[in-house]
């Protein structure tokens, strides 16, 4: 969990730059994606790993959740909200056979309308509030830093997948 930043004064540049990362994310998977062969999108690097299909999912399913949470801080300042098991999520939820398009699209959609709304706050509802089961509180600044970070984990994910693809298929790859 990124620690709370509650603390800090925030200038209205630094929730701009902070929103243009937020918003840039979509941007970076969707070109990470672009850059990746549909063979190699299904890719499972060993039994238990996620393919590149699969964490895009997973991603939709954060950003989800995400949405939520984001308009229960802003809205319901000091509210609980529920955790799930992404594993669990993955298994039943049939992941592997949800299309990735339309996840990829979905988290579109889910950012650019947060983000709409982000850029209309007042300064000080940043340190709004809700109360997570196993993270505890979190602010609204805490929740935009986790989720520019989620995204960019899973890219950096997707980039070694892609990488284990390539190595096995290298003559195909030329």
């Amino acid at each position: 969990m990124v620690p709370p930043l509650s603390t800090f004064a925030l200038t209205h540049m630094d929730t701009n730059k902070l929103l243009a990362r937020y918003s840039n994310g979509y941007h970076l998977l969707s070109n990470q994606l672009s850059e990746i062969p549909e063979k190699a999108i299904y890719y499972k690097p060993d039994q238990v790993s996620w393919n590149i299909a699969e964490v895009v999912v997973h991603l939709a399913d954060a950003e989800a959740h995400g949405f939520v949470r984001a308009k229960k801080i802003i809205a319901e300042c000091g509210g609980n909200v529920c955790i799930y098991n992404h594993q669990i999520w993955a298994d039943r939820l049939f992941y592997s056979e949800v299309s990735y398009k339309d996840a990829l699209h979905l988290i579109r959609l889910l950012r650019k309308n947060i983000a709409s709304v982000l850029r209309k706050i007042e300064p000080g509802v940043w340190h709004n509030h809700i109360y997570h089961p196993e993270s505890g509180k979190i602010t609204l600044l805490d929740w935009i830093l986790l989720h520019n970070d989620h995204i960019d984990i899973h890219i950096e994910q997707i980039r070694r997948i892609f990488c284990k693809w390539k190595s096995k298929h290298a003559k195909e790859f030329v």
